[in-house]
């Protein structure tokens, strides 16, 4: 009796070791890999005004974009201030996505124009102001209540069931387009001793360039602050971001520090916009948004297909993806919806985007 049951329990042990050693190995010693982002950036404004016209159109895109494997769409214009349509847009487009499982972002833009209305209206300060006095119609986000302002419109986005924000033209106007209002020159004059209108304006002047990393400063202060407000959300909302596609003169010429951005790991996402069809250039840039990166959020490298610095072909496209996919990019989106016609999509389904990409 004691021979059966020790024979019984050799088998037992026998079949347990086999069954364990024929489980492939990448189930406890790797992670599973991630899918693949594939987004494009969208616009209301690419809709009728007509709520059954434009929910129909919608329908019939996101059936496009689902089939090519299309899961994250970066929306602008989708609150109803943004677009002036009499409903709600962005309550259709997540209930119609999000049936095809592709998640939502919509786009919030510091940089934006704005209208002397409501609370601009009331408050001019808000605005830049040129070196003569002139006023400029973009928020200066070196303004502590201009930042106020802006972040009650991302409060007001969390109230729906979005995936994330995105923000765009997350910056000041180009060519070191900071304000010179006489509140943020004295604020800056507080802490470095000098007026930036009252010295040399180049990079032979050390306040000068005090002047110019303090007003990038400022903006990195805002996506920290949407980060906050994100994480306090109690909700799952990434944080997003378009930028210039290389790090360095972007923090010069329009104080866009992204680089610091994904070392402090305050975005989720970043966006190159690395509009070229130059494959060399377009290569060059992705290695190098990867490298800065380094793990700590994702980067989708901007593809353009048709934008002001490029005019694309089908088949160029499909080789940046490529050229994405191999120099370790998380994944990319495609500028703009309305561009991104059924040429190039049969393309990239015929392609790179045939079946999952894992």
């Amino acid at each position: 009796m004691k021979k059966i049951v020790k024979l019984i329990l050799a088998l037992m042990i026998g079949i347990l070791f086999i069954s364990i050693s024929i489980i492939p190995k990448t189930s406890f010693s790797q992670p599973m890999p991630q899918k693949e982002g594939r987004a494009v950036w969208i616009s209301s404004t690419m809709f009728e005004d007509d709520e059954k016209e434009a929910t129909q159109h919608l329908k019939q895109l996101l059936k496009k974009y689902a089939t090519m494997g299309i899961n994250n769409l970066f929306c602008f214009s989708s609150m109803m201030y943004q677009n002036q349509k009499k409903w709600d847009f962005l309550e259709i487009l997540l209930k119609e996505a999000h049936k095809k499982d592709i998640k939502v972002h919509p786009i919030f833009c510091p940089y934006r124009k704005v209208k002397l209305e409501g609370e601009i209206k009331e408050h001019p300060e808000w605005l830049i102001r040129g070196k003569k006095g002139e006023i400029y119609l973009n928020l200066n986000m070196a303004n502590p209540e201009a930042r106020e302002y802006f972040k009650r419109e991302i409060i007001q986005a969390l109230k729906y069931d979005i995936d994330g924000i995105h923000l765009d033209g997350i910056r000041f106007p180009v060519n070191q387009g900071y304000s010179y209002d006489k509140a943020t020159c004295e604020a800056f004059k507080k802490e470095f001793g000098e007026s930036p209108l009252n010295v040399h304006q180049d990079c032979g002047s050390m306040v000068w360039c005090e002047w110019i990393k303090w007003n990038a400063n400022h903006i990195t202060t805002l996506v920290r602050e949407i980060k906050e407000i994100l994480n306090k959300s109690g909700k799952d909302v990434v944080l997003g971001v378009d930028v210039f596609p290389d790090s360095e003169t972007a923090k010069v010429l329009i104080g866009q520090d992204w680089e610091l951005w994904a070392k402090q790991g305050i975005v989720d996402i970043i966006c190159p916009m690395q509009y070229t069809n130059d494959f060399d250039v377009f290569r060059e840039s992705v290695k190098k948004s990867v490298k800065i990166a380094n793990g700590k959020c994702k980067v989708y490298s901007g593809i353009g297909i048709r934008s002001s610095h490029n005019t694309n072909t089908p088949q160029g496209v499909v080789q940046e993806v490529i050229i994405a996919r191999e120099e370790g990019a998380d994944g990319v989106v495609f500028f703009f919806g309305s561009t991104l016609t059924d040429e190039f999509m049969d393309k990239l389904k015929s392609s790179v985007f045939k079946g999952k990409y894992y």
